[in-house]
């Protein structure tokens, strides 16, 4: 009684790998996979090249570190002033890495700022860079107050709507400058 029960344990314990390698290959074969992702903003396939969206003013299209993009085609409305605070606070909670991430606010060409929101902006956000951007050049995938997060190469990589939580924007901030040191 006691070899068969040896035997048991020796055949379940040769029987285990090979049912997990059976049990993969079948998921990998059917096209299981898990559905969860780990960013919060929406990829954007293909990337957007920055160095494509012809920005009059900016020097350098790689600016060597990550980048958070608005543009703005119309007068700055609630959305759109909320999206350019979010992003501040959420450079301002990065702490000691706020500096790795730089702001830009792409102002179409067709679109003159009124001395309000001039001051509003140079008052309030007083590291935003402001750069004029010709309206064929924004790219087609812009909904109206989104935002890009660009890579430090200059590629487009996550795009956000203006009503996602700044929390979520600084989870992926979190993520990509721990992941680029």
């Amino acid at each position: 009684m006691k070899q068969n029960n040896q035997k048991y344990k020796a055949f379940i314990i040769f029987l285990t790998p090979i049912l997990v390698l059976i049990a993969s290959t079948l998921f990998f074969y059917i096209g299981y996979s898990p559905e969860g992702r780990t960013n919060n903003g929406q990829l954007i396939d293909p990337p957007i090249d920055l160095s494509a969206l012809k920005i009059e003013g900016l020097k350098d299209e790689f600016p060597g570190r990550w980048t958070v993009i608005h543009f703005l085609n119309t007068p700055c409305k609630e959305n759109c002033w909320n999206s350019l605070y979010k992003t501040r606070q959420v450079n301002i909670r990065l702490g000691r890495d706020a500096e790795r991430v730089g702001r830009y606010l792409l102002i179409s060409s067709s679109y003159n700022l009124s001395p309000q929101e001039t001051a509003k902006l140079t008052k309030e956000y007083p590291r935003l860079e402001l750069f004029r951007i010709l309206e064929e050049d924004i790219p087609q995938e812009i909904i109206k107050d989104s935002y890009i997060l660009f890579d430090p190469l200059g590629n487009g990589i996550l795009i956000y709507s203006p009503d996602l939580p700044g929390g979520e924007l600084l989870e992926d901030l979190k993520k990509v400058l721990q992941n680029s040191k």
